[in-house]
């Protein structure tokens, strides 16, 4: 059986290794965000064939699934990698039957290889090798990337950009605002302030998990962070990092809304300030919040990155019994 390691700190430079061979841009291929959510959707990996395999758990039904293989990987080991964990999966399965009585057995858990994000490279290389016959594949809309160029959300040109310009200009006029680096003197402070942001919000146990590992771990992982402040008090933060040559990733923008243009003025002065050398921006997925698409959607996306969900269908194999 295949063993995989959970994620840890100490993992950043072996699974980098992987993810600089590819120039896929999507927010899963990072190890800031496998670090950070570790712990919801319980990640862990392994080298495989001179490839990086990543498996984790769906975050309700706690459904196993495997990200597509990282590593610039020639076309012929894929099949041969996804075999492999099939067979594990498989095996998986046998041992827990052994476990559990049937009428308690959860047969979708054990029986089914899930692969997501597959992109469309990767649906492409999925459907040459593997044979599409095998595999269901949908399109996953919840968790289509956003993608923007710097350009656009700096200069906020032309009459679909009116209104967030006028909150920008409004904000600046209105408030005596400054703008800081996080450092090693108030990560505590942009820390607590994101906490209690979500807290008052959705109060979501896991996103406040996921923070708490990024705040606490901000350097280490070479994330990039703001603060902005209106006369001494913190009113939003933001952090993000580089995960490819030319695009960004953001992965916090939290602010206090009785500010009036405060989400307007962070996003684009953040990426001002820290990231106009990069040619793209990736704010992540919509997670199917409708507030949240609306929002993304607003800022019109120069690539809305397809993402797909591969599942073996449960009468097909791929090279074993």
């Amino acid at each position: 059986m295949i063993e995989f390691k959970k994620i840890e700190l100490e993992d950043k430079e072996i699974i980098n290794k992987y993810f600089f061979k590819t120039k896929f841009n999507n927010a899963e291929k990072n190890f800031s965000n496998l670090f950070m959510w570790r712990h919801t959707y319980e990640y862990e990996y392994i080298e495989l064939d001179g490839c990086l395999c990543i498996r984790g758990k769906t975050r309700d039904t706690k459904e196993t699934f495997y990200h597509f293989p990282y590593g610039n990987c020639k076309e012929q080991l894929i099949e041969k990698i996804l075999e492999k964990i099939a067979l594990s999966e498989k095996l998986n399965e046998n041992n827990e039957d052994d476990k559990l009585n049937k009428e308690n057995k959860n047969e979708n858990k054990y029986n089914k290889l899930l692969i997501k994000p597959v992109l469309p490279e990767m649906k492409e290389c999925l459907e040459k090798q593997a044979n599409t016959e095998k595999f269901e594949i949908v399109e996953d809309r919840n968790s289509f990337d956003y993608i923007y160029t710097t350009t656009k959300l700096i200069e906020l040109k032309g009459k679909k950009f009116r209104t967030k310009r006028r909150w920008v200009k409004k904000f600046i006029e209105n408030y005596n605002y400054t703008y800081e680096n996080i450092t090693k003197e108030n990560l505590k402070e942009a820390k607590e302030f994101t906490l209690n942001i979500i807290k008052d919000s959705n109060n979501d146990k896991d996103e406040l998990m996921a923070m708490t590992e990024m705040f606490d771990n901000l350097f280490a992982l070479n994330i990039t962070g703001c603060i902005i402040r209106v006369d001494g008090e913190i009113v939003g933060v933001s952090a993000g990092e580089a995960i490819t040559d030319d695009t960004i990733l953001i992965h916090c923008e939290r602010a206090n809304r009785d500010y009036e243009g405060i989400y307007n003025f962070i996003n684009q002065e953040f990426i001002k300030r820290e990231w106009s050398d990069y040619k793209y921006v990736n704010r992540e997925e919509d997670l199917g919040i409708e507030g949240l698409r609306y929002a993304k959607m607003k800022y019109q996306p120069d690539n809305l990155l397809t993402k797909y969900i591969a599942v073996l269908k449960e009468d097909k194999c791929l090279s074993f019994d």
